[in-house]
Order: structure tokens, then C-alpha cells, then sequence
């Protein structure tokens, strides 16, 4: 039997975490696995085009990836990916323009210290998100992927996102986040 095609989007810090995505991409090749993250800055775009961009790209995924690194839970858009990953809504008009929510895998990246966003720690609190350290991706990615899945096909119930999204990403000053 031939394996799945598993579509992915990666959300990550791009100044930060850039040569993780890069040796995942690496990773991913022997296996079936289509990566449908940005490539491109589109920082000059409004929010709304920004959205519209997100929203398409991971339209024909199963699962957000996020690379959580050491400025990871500061970045603005990485929490709107985050949520609009997680937002499922139905188009009773065109229902090809539904939107089913997505699996949620975390990957802690190998820093000194992990700045997790606010959203995907309360989905990795409700039970929703999946987890994994870095040294495991080239053992684990493939089956933390379908578990993943899983975890969206039997149970969104415990999707959490009714937080606010950030209207702006934080500094870390002295360790804190503002």
C-alpha cells in the first residue's frame, strides 16, 4: 500500500528559526509529505491580504508545524496563523471553500530557552496540539504528523481558541515578554 500524502504548513520565526525549516525540508523528502508554508514575506501586504494568503495556503493541509524556537511566542503572525489554523467554519454556499480545522504539532527547537505562544500552549494544555523535541524529528515527524491528524479527526472538542490575537509582536525585555 502507498503512503499518504501528508500536507503541512510550517509557521516559524523567520529571522530566528530559518535554517530548521530549511534541514526539515531535508528531513521531509524521503517521506510523503507536502510542505505549504510561506516562502515569501508578504510583511508589506494588509492584514486582511495577510490573512486571505494564510488561510489559502493552508487550505489543502492537515497540519500546522510550528518550530517553537527562543522568540517564537512573540511574533504576531505566527499567532494568526495559529489561529486561523484552528478556526473551522463552513460555506454552505460553496462547500469547497469550507474550512476544517487543523492538526497541531509543536516542535521545540534546540535553544536554551522556548518562547511558546499563548495559543498553542493552551492547545498543547487541552490536549488538542502534539509535541515532539527536534533531536526526534528525522525518528518521529511522519508519526507525530498522524497523530495529529488523529487528534483533528477525533477531537477538535478540544481545540482552545478564544484568545485574542495579538495586534503586535512583543520584545523580550529581562526576560519577560512586553
Amino acid at each position: 500500500m502507498a503512503k499518504q500524502t501528508r500536507n503541512f504548513f510550517v509557521s516559524y520565526h523567520h529571522d530566528y528559526d530559518q535554517q530548521y525549516v530549511e534541514e526539515l525540508r531535508q528531513i521531509k523528502r524521503g517521506m510523503k509529505v507536502a510542505d505549504y508554508s510561506l516562502k515569501n514575506d508578504i510583511s508589506h501586504y494588509s492584514e486582511e491580504q495577510i490573512y486571505k494568503v494564510i488561510r489559502d495556503k493552508m487550505r489543502s493541509c492537515s497540519v500546522t508545524i510550528v518550530l517553537i524556537g527562543e522568540r517564537t511566542g512573540h511574533r504576531k503572525w505566527i499567532d494568526w496563523e495559529l489561529w486561523a489554523s484552528l478556526r473551522g467554519y463552513n460555506n454552505s454556499k460553496n462547500p469547497k471553500r469550507s474550512f476544517r480545522p487543523k492538526g497541531l504539532l509543536a516542535v521545540y527547537l534546540p535553544v536554551a530557552n522556548h518562547s511558546v505562544p499563548d495559543r498553542l500552549q493552551a492547545n498543547i494544555d487541552s490536549g488538542y496540539a502534539v509535541s515532539m523535541r527536534w533531536k526526534n524529528v528525522q525518528r518521529d515527524l511522519e508519526s507525530k504528523i498522524n497523530y495529529a491528524i488523529w487528534k483533528r479527526d477525533n477531537a477538535n472538542h478540544e481545540i482552545v481558541n478564544n484568545l485574542e490575537r495579538l495586534d503586535r509582536n512583543a520584545f523580550n525585555f529581562l526576560g519577560f515578554k512586553i
